[in-house]
């Protein structure tokens, strides 16, 4: 029998250190739920699971977008920040800002559109605040909300024009 697989060996001393697997992140972070996790939880995680796939070495952020209404609670599209499929991964700063990447929330949205699917009406799980540019094209792609759940150079202008244009938005 292999090392670690006998059922009758002693549990193995508790980790000191974080994996470094997503998986065995994520195995760990759902052992430790009281609870089964609540929707918003749910889309949340995977927001941040979703996040991992991002190659910016300055920030990773993840959305997910999901369905509200008599079908609410499916996953339409989801997206990461990252460099336009098939170009070279060149780092490109202005003003503190990377240039060259999408934004997760404009690849959410543009994975919809790929696969012929509406976001009328959805819920964009997002694991930063989103900046004005992607405020403002989740508006107007017509989702109805927006949760987040990490601060992030809050432009305070983000909420205003959502606000403006029916989008709820709020801090998970």
């Amino acid at each position: 029998m292999e090392a670690g697989l006998n059922p009758t060996a002693p549990a193995a001393a508790p980790r000191e250190t974080a994996p470094s697997n997503p998986i065995d992140l994520i195995a760990e972070a759902t052992a430790r739920f009281e609870h089964r996790p609540s929707w918003d939880e749910y889309f949340m995680a995977t927001a941040t699971l979703i996040s991992s796939r991002s190659n910016c070495e300055r920030l990773n952020v993840g959305c997910v977008i999901v369905t509200g209404g008599e079908r609410r609670n499916r996953i339409v599209a989801a997206g990461y920040n990252g460099w336009l499929p098939g170009t070279p991964h060149v780092s490109r700063i202005r003003d503190n800002h990377e240039t060259a990447t999408v934004h997760a929330e404009q690849n959410a949205v543009a994975d919809a559109a790929r696969r012929g699917s509406s976001v009328e009406g959805c819920t964009a799980y997002v694991t930063h605040y989103p900046c004005i540019n992607c405020a403002k094209i989740l508006a107007a792609a017509g989702i109805a909300e927006v949760k987040y759940h990490t601060d992030y150079n809050n432009d305070p202008f983000v909420a205003p024009i959502l606000a403006d244009a029916g989008v709820k938005i709020s801090k998970l």
